[in-house]
């Protein structure tokens, strides 16, 4: 997170690039929500901005150089570069995004619009306007979901119906999500070490659900694949 001052150069490097060959990236959707933290190994409470896009380009999804996610308002922008964001694929379109935009120290997430520029390789840009709406609760005061690992399996407990597990590897980097809660199968822990060899190790997990009412997402954990327990 920067001051929007430094966008000056950004502007200017933009300038120069767009001269250079290649059509311009499309945004079709973006989703942004604050999302609170229950971190489990140290019991505190916090907030990050999740900003997820549609994304394709001519030139290919690899031309991709990063996406600015700005509050004009407050004077605030984000920056993620294309080694630091997640990507995957879901029903034929490529997502692109990071749940990790945090203010500094425990300032809350201001309200209002943001603006998301995409920007590849060569300058060209493309940009949509997201609002953040006002928020019920703060992160401390809101309900988490819970997990255990029963019998191989991994069981959500907790007030929703529909959650996610979010499943990272040992490096600590995101690798995939579960449909999982009330409404889902239990999800056995060696069907997600198989899936991937960068959790065949073993592997942590957060669980993840989204309050309509209330504008936000919730997100517990960190759950460890050997030895989750509920809360």
């Amino acid at each position: 997170m920067r001051k929007l001052a430094a966008l000056a150069s950004i502007a200017l490097a933009a300038a120069v690039l767009l001269g250079c060959a290649g059509k311009p990236p499309v945004i079709s959707r973006v989703l942004a929500r604050a999302l609170y933290i229950e971190d489990l190994s140290t019991g505190s409470f916090s907030e990050a901005l999740s900003v997820f896009l549609v994304v394709s380009d001519p030139d290919g999804i690899e031309d991709l150089s990063a996406f600015y996610v700005i509050n004009d308002d407050a004077e605030l922008f984000w920056k993620v570069e294309s080694s630091a964001w997640i990507r995957s694929m879901a029903e034929g379109e490529t997502w692109i995004g990071s749940s990790s935009l945090s203010m500094p120290g425990s300032d809350s997430l201001p309200t209002g619009n943001y603006r998301v520029n995409l920007q590849d390789m060569a300058g060209g840009t493309a940009e949509e306007t997201v609002t953040l709406p006002e928020r019920s609760v703060s992160a401390a005061q809101a309900a988490y979901p819970a997990a255990s690992i029963k019998d191989g399996a991994i069981t959500v407990t907790g007030p929703y119906e529909n959650t996610e597990i979010w499943v990272y590897g040992k490096d600590g980097r995101y690798v995939a999500s579960y449909p999982a809660g009330k409404k889902a199968a239990l999800l056995d822990v060696k069907y997600i070490s198989a899936a991937s060899p960068a959790l065949a190790q073993g592997f942590t997990f957060r669980v993840y659900a989204y309050v309509e009412k209330g504008g936000f997402g919730v997100l517990a954990g960190p759950y460890a694949s050997e030895n989750a327990q509920a809360r």
